[in-house]
């Protein structure tokens, strides 16, 4: 998808999501609305100063309720009549509240992707586009010592795959994609004491987060590297700095 033009709304402005949004204003934006539950007007500022012409925007979002989610994509759209892009970035590692990690990595995701599908159809109220949903590597391989935000993430990856069904794609012209990022430092990676699923996982927790992060801002280009490809169905992990396509595996036919 060439950017120039277009209209992205992201959703969670964490440490991948500051830095994609900065990469994205380098493409000639026509709006840039930035979902959250908390606001942030520093980085809002400093996102904005990177282009004028590009109008950004903050809209206040929590991902755990519908009513906010509707009202948030509402807003958007009363904004700028259309979303080109989203991105669903919002994203937790909090195990022992695991109806939080479910419902704002996975539920929250789905509930937003399937709330602003209607204003991107270009068969309801848009013109077709991307949604890109932020997943993670331990959306693909389990990880021991955060097994509910695991899970989460396989949900993210189930989801994705099975709604960029060519069927959808070729009726709404909305390519659906997936991110899998591997250890990237980010506010979120930093605090893995909050992390693990029992007390006793912390020798397991040790070992995986003394693993080598990646930097935020080479995450947040891959990103948009993959938005601007926009192959419908594709996973991408963005790991050690490299961009990678995901080889998956057929493991059962209908």
């Amino acid at each position: 998808m060439d950017l120039s033009g277009k209209n992205v709304v992201y959703v969670g402005l964490g440490g991948i999501g500051f830095e994609a949004c900065k990469q994205l204003m380098e493409k000639n934006l026509a709006n840039l609305a930035v979902l959250d539950l908390a606001e942030n007007p520093e980085n809002i500022q400093s996102i904005q100063a990177i282009d004028k012409a590009t109008k950004v925007c903050f809209i206040k979002c929590d991902v755990t309720n519908k009513a906010s989610i509707k009202e948030a994509l509402a807003e958007a759209v009363n904004l700028f009549q259309f979303i080109d892009v989203l991105v669903n970035g919002a994203g937790v590692i909090a195990d022992r509240n695991v109806e939080l990690t479910i419902n704002v990595n996975l539920i929250g995701l789905i509930n937003t992707t399937l709330e602003a599908l209607p204003y991107m159809d270009k068969e309801q109220k848009g013109r077709g586009g991307v949604v890109l949903n932020i997943a993670s590597v331990l959306g693909l391989e389990p990880c021991g010592c955060i097994c509910v935000y695991s899970a989460s993430k396989f949900g993210v990856v189930g989801f994705t795959r099975s709604l960029s069904d060519p069927f959808y794609y070729n009726r709404t012209g909305v390519a659906v994609v997936g991110l899998c990022p591997g250890f990237t430092s980010t506010a979120m990676t930093t605090a893995p004491k909050i992390s693990d699923t029992f007390e006793y996982s912390k020798p397991l927790t040790d070992e995986v987060f003394s693993l080598p992060f990646q930097p935020a801002a080479i995450a947040g280009e891959h990103l948009v590297q993959v938005i601007e490809k926009a192959e419908n169905g594709s996973h991408w992990i963005t790991d050690k700095c490299n961009l990678s396509k995901v080889d998956f595996k057929t493991f059962w036919e209908a």
